[in-house]
């Protein structure tokens, strides 16, 4: 009952009920315009006030009937029209607001609007006692009543409207209570039942009245077999809840399995009960599903995949990603993660075959293209797919297999003799592939006019690298990887064998023209310049391809692969990973080097070359002090440059017995030297050591007995070797040196400033002197040179060792060297490189070379100024075979 029905009422029995509507409507209205945050628009304030006044008009219609009077009642016999006037109100009221209002406005009926009836009349009741109270106090004037009465009324007031909302906020919790799907019970601190709501009855198919004042497992005894009892025993101690995911029970209905909540309340715990059986066999038989689906698509050969075409999500099987080298585990991911790995030849007519199949074109998907494997080659598939339609007839989902058939598409006629396939990589071999060529040989003679061919060889550049220091085994899986990347490369009607360890050959039939070869060694560098994903690490390759074409001369095809090798020794001793064509002039100079090699291997066995000497001199005396150890080699009368030689020496491993030959003549020739010529200031001897030498095991001992057996002091040799040569391993390099300079042997820096030498490695190298260069000599003569000289100059002050500088052909380059600091030198303003008799009657004249051809002591006593040495004008003589070569 709101407070204004006093209010209306009052001023219905003191009015008449024209006067009691219109207050009635006055204070709805009012109502609403003082609401500061209005609850209700202004259509539901009008729908309100209409009720209301009706309302009140009927109060006042029936209360006037029964002969109800205005004012002044006469009693008793004014309590019928007021109890008709207050039925007429609650009725009329009732029926607007939960029956007429509702359907006039679309909204659901309150069927039990008869019990709001009764529910609500005793509050109008009380109302209306309050409103004849009031009347009687003004038609008595009793007007010292009023101040009396009004505190406890106020206080009676609103005790009243709380126990009201009290009432209300009670029923609609009930009525949500019970229209919950969940079931709900409190059981108190005893263990006994006090609520118990209509969905538990259903759950468990027990009534409240059953239930109530009795334990758990007294009104379901089935629940005594659970561990719930237990679980509220512990929530009841710990005062913590608790959840049972999955309670089974058995009841006459059937097994169910119920999900249960314990949570702690004053004085008890409350459980909240969900029925979980059908949604557990639900999961349960997804599972089952899911694992069935999972167990066959791992137990299959092929690959399993499902596409959904509204949330384009695709769905992979294990297999699937570890067909093409990923990972093997399922899991969802995007279509791009296949359609980016299909040849780009083929991604347009897959594409193609599956719009026709989600078209409905056709009645499944087939199609056969190459992806792409993670270690970069291309593997052929065959792909199945079936299509499924969703609501509205649309394609929703399309799942089918993924079949390897790389096997089948390289060998597509099976070959009676495994013998003729190469085991580890399933490639033809040698000899197939030499016959097939001998085959194309054939038919180009018979045919002048024919289509061209051309045969490329191939050999992995750095292979051995990965064997030794990775192993053979994965050597293998790089071998097997490559061959499916050539594969990869080749056109319709190719062939590719593998021809033995990191050899390869592939037949190019049909070419239009030379630069067709071209192009497709291009594409095989390409191909082999992405990584390869062996073993759980990246491998790096690349290859020397030769490419000789097919002419019609070739007496068979040995001759065709033999010049195939040449063109690729070529490109590999051009720096590999690149390749080259065949022409008659690469055969030629082939030949040539072939005929070089064996005259080279004839020489160094039979020692058929000569030991030439260059003078080292003293920058401040012009004197020599010193050679250099040099060979040479004379081949069918003419020489041959060390430049030429040297390299093919150490590349056929005939360096060591050659260096060791010259080192030894160098001793005993210097050592007979100091032995003849004791006044002409020989003070050492310099050897250069190739880089191959070094890594002899008994290189110490092959330095000791050339000394010993020539009768030299250590001290008296030096050996000069190159930047590189220490920088390959330069702890172990400096090492030998260590032990060289212990033994008594010096060491000099050949071509310094030209190699790649770390400086925090060289101060760590036992290093006697640096030779500078003759390249960095030659800046000296540049007006703007740059400060090169300068620097090693000072570099060697800072290492506290000597420096020689090499390529001295200028009186200027001479002077300026001394002036820096340099003492000693060599080079063609000194002297070129001597025979033995050359050399022997320099140290019979012993007069100063170059420029300086006095001596210094005379040359200042002849000038006065010993700074002017180089301006002698003393003439000298050079024997004729010492003279410098015009």
């Amino acid at each position: 009952m709101p407070p204004s029905f006093v209010i209306d009422f009052t001023s219905l029995l003191l009015f008449g009920p024209n006067a009691a509507m219109l207050v009635a409507a006055g204070g709805t209205v009012t109502r609403w315009l003082t609401d500061s945050e209005p609850s209700h628009p202004p259509r539901r304030m009008l729908v309100n006030t209409a009720s209301v006044m009706l309302a009140t008009q009927a109060a006042g219609f029936a209360h006037l009937a029964l002969g109800g009077t205005m004012g002044h009642f006469m009693w008793p016999g004014q309590g019928l029209p007021i109890a008709a006037a207050i039925v007429a109100y609650c009725f009329v009221k009732s029926v607007l607001a939960d029956i007429i209002v509702p359907f006039c406005t679309k909204q659901p009926v309150n069927r039990s609007w008869p019990k709001s009836i009764l529910r609500g009349g005793p509050n109008y009741c009380i109302g209306a006692s309050l409103a004849v109270g009031l009347v009687e106090v003004i038609d008595h004037q009793n007007w010292q009543v009023l101040p009396v009465a009004a505190v406890p009324l106020y206080f009676v007031y609103r005790a009243y409207c709380a126990h009201v909302n009290r009432l209300a906020e009670e029923h609609r919790f009930q009525g949500v209570f019970e229209s919950l799907d969940y079931g709900m019970s409190v059981v108190d601190s005893n263990g006994q039942v006090t609520l118990w709501n209509d969905a538990l009855e259903r759950i468990l198919d027990c009534p409240r009245e059953r239930a109530f004042g009795r334990s758990l497992v007294s009104a379901v005894p089935a629940l005594g077999k659970t561990e719930l009892p237990r679980a509220i025993t512990d929530v009841l101690t710990s005062r913590s809840p608790r959840t049972l995911a999955h309670l089974g029970l058995t009841s006459t209905a059937g097994a169910r399995i119920l999900q249960v909540k314990v949570l702690p309340v004053i004085g008890g715990v409350t459980l909240v009960w969900h029925d979980v059986t059908e949604q557990t066999s639900a999961e349960q038989a997804l599972k089952r599903n899911v694992d069935r689906l999972a167990l066959a698509a791992e137990g299959a050969n092929d690959g399993m995949w499902e596409w959904d075409l509204r949330s384009q999500e695709l769905y992979f099987s294990g297999r699937w990603r570890a067909m093409i080298g990923l990972p093997a585990h399922g899991g969802m991911g995007l279509p791009e993660e296949w359609m980016d790995r299909v040849h780009a030849d083929d991604i347009g007519p897959f594409k193609e075959a599956l719009e026709a199949h989600l078209s409905g074109k056709t009645d499944h998907l087939e199609h056969e293209h190459r992806i792409r494997h993670e270690d970069g080659t291309y593997r052929r598939f065959l792909c199945r797919g079936v299509a499924v339609r969703g609501a509205g007839r649309r394609m929703a989902r399309i799942a089918g297999s993924l079949t390897d058939t790389t096997e089948r598409a390289i060998a597509p006629e099976p070959i009676a003799n495994s013998g003729f396939l190469d085991p580890l990589t399933g490639l033809c071999n040698r000899a197939v592939f030499v016959e097939g060529l001998g085959r194309r040989l054939e038919a180009c003679r018979d045919r002048p006019g024919s289509s061209r061919f051309a045969a490329l060889y191939l050999d992995l550049d750095r292979f051995k690298v990965v064997n030794d220091s990775l192993g053979h085994p994965v050597g293998d899986e790089l071998l097997t990887a490559v061959s499916r990347r050539l594969e990869s490369c080749l056109r319709q009607g190719d062939a590719l064998a593998r021809l033995g360890g990191d050899e390869f050959a592939i037949l190019l039939n049909e070419l239009g023209d030379e630069e067709q070869a071209n192009a497709i060694a291009f594409r095989i560098q390409d191909a082999l310049s992405a990584p390869f994903s062996i073993g759980g690490r990246e491998v790096f390759t690349s290859a020397s391809i030769g490419i000789a074409f097919g002419r019609s001369h070739y007496n068979n095809p040995d001759e065709i692969m033999r010049d195939a090798d040449t063109a690729m020794y070529h490109a590999k001793s051009r720096g590999k990973a690149r390749h080259e064509l065949f022409d008659a002039d690469m055969h030629a100079r082939e030949l040539d080097r072939l005929g070089l090699e064996n005259d080279l291997r004839h020489a160094v066995k039979h020692n058929d070359f000569e030991g030439v000497y260059q003078p080292i001199v003293s920058l401040a005396s012009g004197m020599c002090v010193g050679f250099e150890s040099l060979v040479r080699w004379t081949r069918n009368g003419k020489a041959v440059s060390p430049v030429t030689f040297i390299p093919i020496a150490e590349e056929l491993g005939l360096i060591e017995p050659l260096g060791t030959w010259i080192l030894q003549q160098a001793c005993s020739r210097f050592a007979d030297w100091q032995q003849r010529f004791p006044d002409g200031g020989l003070d050492f001897i310099t050897v250069n050591v190739s880089s191959r030498q070094l890594p002899q095991q008994n290189f110490m001992w092959i330095v000791e007995q050339a000394l010993q057996q020539s009768g030299l002091k250590p001290s008296d040799l030096r050996l000069e070797i190159t930047e590189t040569a220490l920088m390959d391993s330069p702890h172990v390099a400096a090492k030998l040196l260590r032990e060289l300079r212990d033994f008594g042997v010096k060491i000099y820096l050949d071509d310094f400033g030209t190699g790649f030498s770390s400086l925090s490695h060289l101060h760590k190298l036992p290093v006697d002197a640096l030779k500078i260069d003759r390249s960095f000599v030659k800046s000296l003569l540049l007006p703007d040179r740059p400060a090169i000289v300068e620097s090693i100059l000072a570099l060697a002050r800072t290492l506290n060792t000597s420096v020689v500088a090499e390529g001295i052909e200028d009186e200027v380059q001479a002077r300026e060297l001394e002036r820096l600091g340099c003492t000693h030198a060599q080079g063609f303003l000194f002297s070129r490189p001597l025979s033995i008799d050359a050399v022997e009657k320099l140290l019979v004249a012993n007069i100063p070379l170059g420029p300086k051809q006095v001596r210094p002591s005379e040359a200042v006593a002849a000038t006065g100024n010993g700074a002017e040495v180089y301006y002698s004008s003393i003439p000298f003589e050079w024997p004729k075979e010492l003279r410098p070569a015009s």
